[in-house]
């Protein structure tokens, strides 16, 4: 009787959760952009718009890190050649 294979690729759920949250915040920051873009700097609606461009920003490094951190898990538990 065959034995069971044993998967040598390591779980990627936890990744793949992560990146669809940081691809949702990029959609927010790309709209977030666009607006700050269109808009004149001299206007109170341009500071208004930065503002909440702000904590949209700082999500994104704060997940960029833990994409970062999960990759490199990961590759560490991939099978050494």
């Amino acid at each position: 009787m065959p034995k069971a294979k044993v998967s040598t690729i390591p779980n990627t759920k936890t990744l793949h959760t992560i990146l669809e949250e940081y691809q949702e915040t990029l959609r927010d920051a790309d709209r977030s952009l666009k607006k700050v873009l269109s808009l004149n700097p001299e206007s109170e609606a341009y500071w208004d718009e930065l503002t909440k461009l702000h904590p949209i920003l700082t999500t994104m490094e704060s997940s960029a890190n833990s994409i970062q951190e999960e990759i490199e898990n990961l590759i560490d538990q991939l099978p050494e050649d």
